[in-house]
């Protein structure tokens, strides 16, 4: 159940920041991701939120920093969002491309955990998706292609045959830590030498 509402609602969120974004309303894409994140670490176990948090928050800061390099050279283009940042920060990505980096941040935990371990595949996936969610947002007019979309093309599936897979570790890794017990965590009271009475 778990798997489907991250999928469901990251599809729901993906919808609402592109058609918000070619509508001029740059700030759905930012509060629905949001309420995606939240709704996520409601649904990660308690002890795992904290690790989780920083997972895509570090994330969003990668990804943030990756589409802006892109758009920086002039291979991905936002005609609708030009005054999403003071001029200053031009060349950072608008909010709800950020927020789009948050929600795939928070699949691999539930929808995406069938790629986990899987490394080529989710390579694959990734060299795929990324491109085609772009194309997406496209046709909705939120973004545009570059003069030589080829190129544009070319720098996304690269991107995202890299990031994919590393998204996925990352979250693995957390995962891992958390359910890594220690020594005394397993070990009883003889094992660890400790021979007080009532313990």
């Amino acid at each position: 159940m778990q798997k489907a509402i991250n999928f469901v609602v990251f599809q729901l969120v993906w919808f609402g920041a592109v058609a918000g974004a070619a509508d001029d309303r740059l700030w759905i894409g930012p509060t629905a991701g949001l309420a995606f994140v939240a709704l996520h670490l409601w649904m990660t176990p308690r002890g795992e939120r904290a690790g989780e948090a920083r997972l895509v928050l570090g994330f969003t800061l990668l990804g943030a920093l990756l589409d802006s390099g892109l758009k920086s050279l002039g291979l991905t283009i936002y005609p609708t969002s030009a005054a999403a940042w003071p001029e200053g920060l031009a060349w950072v990505v608008p909010g709800w491309i950020l927020a789009l980096w948050a929600g795939f941040a928070c699949l691999p935990r539930f929808s995406l955990g069938w790629l986990s371990g899987r490394w080529m595949l989710a390579a694959l996936f990734g060299a795929v998706g990324g491109p085609l969610s772009y194309w997406g947002g496209a046709r909705m007019g939120a973004v545009a292609l570059a003069d030589e979309p080829f190129r544009t093309v070319t720098a996304l599936s690269l991107e995202y045959a890299i990031v994919t897979p590393l998204l996925l570790a990352m979250s693995l890794r957390v995962t891992a830590t958390k359910h890594e017990a220690t020594p005394a965590e397993t070990s009883s009271p003889e094992e660890r030498g400790d021979h007080r009475s009532g313990v």
